[in-house]
């Protein structure tokens, strides 16, 4: 049985990392999810309390890290709400189109999109998809950070 809880805290822990970076994967509550795994099999005690809430308070604040960074981004460049529902739509789209490739495109063509619609000028359509594709990487990354941060602190309650 401890061998099969590994496996899933292990799978999970992966999936939350992958999923810090890719749509329809929640990151950072599947890395909280795989220590909620392990603490049930092995017991919580054994990564500590203080540990499971540092998990918990990382995990809501990833989840408004993404929105903010995305919005700040694209607000600075000039987007409006047109370019930044653009730029999800697309990350989204993109994603499922064209996966990575697409993943990295989908938000600059979404944002560009939405403020052609609105503005009808290409370059302001330009720079709100900038703003937004830097907003969206720049969160992305934070959430990946937090990600790895947080696979260390529960590496780190394990073996301690």
């Amino acid at each position: 049985m401890q061998i099969f809880i590994s496996i899933i805290t292990v799978f999970l822990i992966i999936t939350g990392i992958v999923g810090s970076i890719v749509p329809f994967l929640p990151g950072e509550p599947l890395v909280l999810l795989g220590a909620i795994v392990y603490g049930f099999g092995f017991g919580f005690d054994r990564i500590g309390i203080v540990i499971y809430v540092i998990l918990a308070v990382l995990t809501a604040f990833s989840l408004v890290v993404n929105y903010i960074a995305t919005s700040i981004g694209a607000k600075k460049l000039g987007a409006s709400i047109f370019g930044m529902i653009g730029a999800v739509l697309g990350a989204v789209i993109g994603f499922l189109v064209g996966n990575i490739i697409g993943l990295l495109i989908g938000p600059f063509i979404g944002a560009f999109i939405g403020e052609l619609i609105r503005t009808g000028k290409v370059e302001i359509s330009i720079k709100a998809g900038l703003g937004a594709v830097l907003g969206f990487f720049a969160g992305s990354l934070m959430r990946f950070l937090i990600s790895l941060f947080m696979t260390g602190l529960i590496v780190h309650g394990i073996i301690r």
